[in-house]
């Protein structure tokens, strides 16, 4: 029996647009696979991209949160090792809050992105005033990572910091010296 030549063409149009679309839904498939290991495994694919990522992006600064937990138990040296801005706040009274201004920066690492200055307001160091609560002067201030992250802070009374086990503040300006 012979095939018209417009079956023929007809038949191999099919053929074509069979192939395409199942490479588009293998295509489609892999794309599925990938975003549910993604829902289910985000650190690995995190990691994976880190690992890929060009070298401008990946820096070596760049530490998974959870390798900052308990950072508040460190002793001191790690603390200013790891930190890349440490700042000192002082409590100003306004009204019934104690307004956290920084009024010293004794660490930061070059080349951070550290949005405060001398002078200016933080406020997650501020404190609702409560009556038979001490809160000390102020606070020592420990940003890690850049663009300067917040990861923990300790009030500070006249020269002693109670946080870091009531080191002078003479003692900790001279280890921040030392670590530079």
């Amino acid at each position: 029996m012979d095939e018209s030549p417009l079956n023929n063409q007809t038949a191999r149009s099919i053929n074509r647009l069979t192939i395409a679309v199942w490479a588009l839904a293998i295509i489609t498939a892999a794309q599925l696979m990938f975003y549910a290991l993604a829902l289910l495994f985000p650190s690995f694919v995190t990691q994976r991209w880190l690992r890929t990522a060009p070298h401008e992006f990946a820096s070596s600064e760049i530490m998974a949160p959870e390798e900052f937990n308990n950072f508040h138990d460190w002793p001191v040296e790690k603390q200013i090792q790891t930190a890349s801005v440490i700042a000192i706040g002082k409590y100003q009274k306004s009204d019934s809050t104690l307004k956290c201004i920084i009024s010293e920066i004794l660490k930061q690492k070059p080349g951070t992105a550290f949005y405060y200055k001398v002078g200016d307001e933080f406020p997650h160091g501020n404190q609702h005033i409560r009556e038979n609560t001490t809160y000390g002067d102020g606070q020592i201030i420990f940003f890690t990572g850049s663009s300067a992250t917040f990861r923990y802070s300790c009030s500070f009374t006249g020269d002693r910091v109670g946080g870091l086990g009531d080191i002078p503040l003479n003692r900790l300006r001279e280890l921040i010296q030392k670590s530079k």
